[in-house]
């Protein structure tokens, strides 16, 4: 066994640790042999000393060689059940405490461990581990009522019951009976455990400091003790140094906590140590395997490792459990593509798609995604290779030979060809053309935009009209990914004026941000045009122009640059697209006189 040595320091040092962290204390089951003194009998007393230094098979061997001799030794029957419910075998600890009750209906202290067993087993922290978990939580009340109707004073009783209420947020009687079990017995640990959780629950980080610092100076082997200054720590997140106690409570623990393998698991992933984190999941699907969430978890850090077997049967073994959950790996999905999250959203998109490859609705969402998230990467960064972007092309040219008929998979594969070809080629564009005669005015109204046909685009999608809600919302994910800013806008207040959500919302508001950032670089432009330098003001109008592309005035001040550069062919080009986009700045007798005599120099070239 691995030692590790804490100093005092380090856990007074709580007192002036910043920020409130946000991980609140999970209950964790602690052992009644601790804080139960010592036997009159000396072979339960040689057992309690094996137990304690983490011997427990020993022990059980002795414990159970004694109920053989003395049956109804009710000492031995609930060490028995605590050492199966430190080994997480509920089951097994069930029978021993019942088969005790049976036998000792007067014992309080079993009526209290019954209702701490029901208790623990409705509430672990990986999540409801049983169909039963409402009745576990009845029995538990049930048990705790007979227990303190049957023990008032007795300090396990009080202080299994003061947990109990902590569960159920009634912190006045928590603290009550954890003092008063205190009182009666000051030296009593699983009361001052219990005390630090109530501290920790009430966000008093000082006093929980305090209490189990006193807990680990009585007993600096009950691994609870570890566990409970690790959570401290995680709460003022302070990770390094929770997984130091975490473990240290590992070691000396001769049994089994899902509590603490969730805690260590999430621990590793604040610390970013994905391999760590995926050990500590893995160890909760032994023993808790019907459990979606650390499933679900443990897909995620899979795939982070690139361990893409091993994630994608992780999601499924979550899928199986609870398949609700398909509707979170979607939503997650669309998020990250509208807040283009490229890798991330990409990475989920592909995912989907190995987890429902036959579904055509979730191939078609899938391929727009992924091609939309590349094309901004090429937006965003059109002189950087894009990363992993040929598995990407590779998938969409299967799924287009697959559904040859879906006209939606060849603007998508279009649009994965501008990306990794740095534009347009002959062939993309002669089939971005085609698709812009499209009977679908959605479809031929993107294909043009990808076409820089910006007259053709509003002309198309302003035909765009009775489509579901759900049918607009993937429209406008579309059209966003490929910086069309106008309509991507006006479908998304369509779903949203039908069902606001936070994520529509945030769509809105990142188009309103790009928007803001292409009106910032006009006035950018401006400030250096008025300075005559107008090199520098081609670059600001041209990035802005980027960003977007359906603004008017863009072109407009794009054309006038061009004019001081004596450039006339593109500050036409420039004045066609402001033309195309507002025909009605040709009823100005100044634009219009100004633009003839352009197209007159440009035409004598």
């Amino acid at each position: 066994m691995i030692s590790l040595i804490f100093p005092k320091a380090l856990l007074q040092s709580l007192y002036t640790a910043r920020g409130s962290g946000r991980y609140l204390a999970l209950l964790a089951t602690f052992s009644l042999l601790a804080g139960l003194p010592g036997y009159a009998d000396p072979v339960l007393d040689k057992a309690q000393q094996l137990l304690k230094t983490g011997r427990a098979e020993s022990a059980t061997a002795i414990y159970t060689q004694y109920l053989q001799l003395h049956p109804t030794s009710l000492p031995a029957e609930l060490a028995l059940a605590n050492i199966a419910m430190r080994r997480f075998e509920y089951t097994k600890a069930r029978s021993i405490l019942e088969s005790a009750l049976a036998q000792h209906p007067d014992s309080a202290v079993t009526a209290a461990t019954i209702g701490r067993l029901f208790q623990l087993w409705s509430n672990s922290p990986a999540g409801k581990v049983s169909d039963n978990s409402r009745d576990y939580l009845a029995l538990a009340q049930e048990h705790f009522r007979q227990a303190i109707t049957l023990g008032p004073d007795d300090p396990l009783v009080l202080t299994y019951v003061a947990e109990w209420q902590l569960q159920q947020d009634d912190m006045v009687s928590a603290e009550r009976d954890l003092h008063k079990a205190l009182k009666i017995r000051p030296t009593f640990v699983p009361a001052f455990q219990g005390l630090t959780r109530f501290y920790m629950k009430a966000r008093d980080i000082p006093r929980a400091r305090d209490t189990i610092l006193h807990a680990m100076e009585l007993d600096s082997l009950d691994q609870m003790n570890y566990f409970l200054t690790a959570q401290l720590l995680g709460m003022v997140n302070r990770p390094a140094e929770a997984v130091k106690y975490a473990e240290k409570s590992e070691q000396l623990d001769f049994g089994r906590l899902p509590e603490r393998d969730y805690f260590l698991a999430s621990q590793y992933e604040k610390l970013g140590e994905a391999a760590k984190a995926a050990q500590y999941y893995e160890n909760l699907t032994v023993y808790t395997p019907r459990e979606p969430q650390v499933w679900l978890k443990l897909g995620d850090l899979y795939d982070s490792l690139n361990r893409t077997e091993q994630s994608m049967s992780a999601y499924r073994n979550a899928l199986a459990l609870d398949p609700d959950i398909l509707t979170g790996l979607y939503a997650q999905a669309r998020d990250n593509t509208r807040a283009e999250k490229i890798s991330q959203a990409t990475s989920q998109w592909i995912r989907l798609i190995a987890l429902r490859p036959n579904d055509l609705d979730t191939i078609l969402e899938a391929s727009g995604a992924i091609a939309g998230l590349h094309y901004v990467s090429y937006f965003y960064h059109p002189d950087q290779p894009i990363l992993n972007a040929g598995k990407a092309a590779e998938l969409l040219e299967r799924l287009q030979a697959k559904y040859p008929s879906q006209a939606s998979l060849q603007v998508d594969n279009a649009k994965m060809d501008i990306a990794l070809q740095g534009g347009l080629n002959d062939a993309t564009r002669q089939t971005l053309i085609a698709l812009s005669q499209h009977s679908d005015s959605a479809l031929a109204g993107e294909a043009a935009f990808l076409l820089d046909d910006l007259a053709q685009t509003n002309a198309r999608l302003e035909e765009v009209d009775g489509l579901s809600d759900e049918a607009y919302i993937r429209l406008a994910d579309r059209l966003l990914l490929d910086q069309e800013l106008v309509f991507s806008k006006v479908f998304y207040q369509r779903a949203y004026q039908a069902a606001p959500t936070a994520s529509l919302e945030a769509a809105m508001k990142r188009i309103q941000a790009k928007q803001n950032l292409a009106s910032q670089r006009v006035n950018e432009g401006n400030a250096a045009f008025n300075e005559k330098d107008y090199k520098a003001a081609l670059a600001k109008y041209q990035e802005a122009a980027r960003i977007y592309r359906q603004w008017d005035t863009v072109y407009l001040r794009l054309g006038d640059t061009y004019e001081h550069l004596k450039q006339w062919k593109a500050a036409k080009q420039a004045y066609d697209t402001a033309i195309a986009l507002s025909p009605g700045l040709m009823d100005s007798e100044g634009f219009s006189k100004n633009y003839h005599k352009l197209r007159k120099k440009v035409a004598s070239k």
